[in-house]
């Protein structure tokens, strides 16, 4: 009988989940069996690390549960990541970019090159006030899943990626469901800025 593959350092794993708030049961988040997240052991830093735990030794078809506080999940809620930030920084040929809008979740680049997602709150004349903590920071939550596939991974996928990189299931660090600030444009820096920036948790541009 062929050994079954089970989650472990240097596997590649797909996995579906319903992420639920706790104790309330509200469903935050899903990925479908159809488009399950992936991860490769021991290599993805951008998965939340009390849900890696729980996956691990389980082989294809196995499922998971596992409540988890916020220090094991996405992090605490902490209010020095409420920001405002200069309008210059969201600018265009001296006009607000059109995508900086109340709700929206704009990239942007930490001091370290890292790419993280704020949410803008609020657009008044003292700047734009936008909020990095994580949308899940603060919670407790349960991960209701299954293991979608198991395998070794391949040397390519043994290579870790650059940045944060973070997906659904989100990291503690700040980061969020985006992508890096790839140009001046992604970080929110005209053409007339020649260097994308960060001081703190935001971006800046430098002339």
């Amino acid at each position: 009988m062929e050994n079954k593959e089970i989650v472990g350092p240097g596997k590649f794993v797909k996995y579906a989940y319903r992420l639920y708030s706790y104790p309330d049961g509200q469903l935050l988040f899903e990925t479908p069996k159809d488009a399950p997240d992936e991860l490769v052991y021991g290599i993805s830093h951008d998965v939340v690390p009390g849900l890696i735990a729980a996956m691990k030794d389980l082989g294809k078809g196995d499922r998971f549960s596992v409540t988890l506080p916020p220090e094991a999940a996405f992090g605490e809620r902490y209010e020095d990541n409420v920001v405002t930030l200069d309008k210059e920084i969201f600018s265009r040929d001296g006009e607000l970019a059109e995508e900086v809008t109340v709700d929206a979740e704009l990239p942007m680049m930490t001091a370290e090159g890292y790419r993280i997602m704020g949410r803008v709150l609020e657009i008044s004349d003292a700047g734009v006030k936008m909020d990095f903590n994580h949308p899940f920071a603060g919670k407790t939550v349960k991960y209701d899943g299954e293991i979608i596939e198991v395998r070794d991974a391949t040397p390519d996928e043994l290579q870790p990626a650059g940045g944060c990189g973070c997906g659904h299931g989100g990291c503690g660090d700040g980061c969020g469901h985006g992508g890096c600030c790839d140009s001046h444009d992604d970080c929110g820096c005209s053409d007339n800025h020649h260097d994308c920036s960060c001081g703190g948790n935001h971006c800046g541009c430098e002339h």
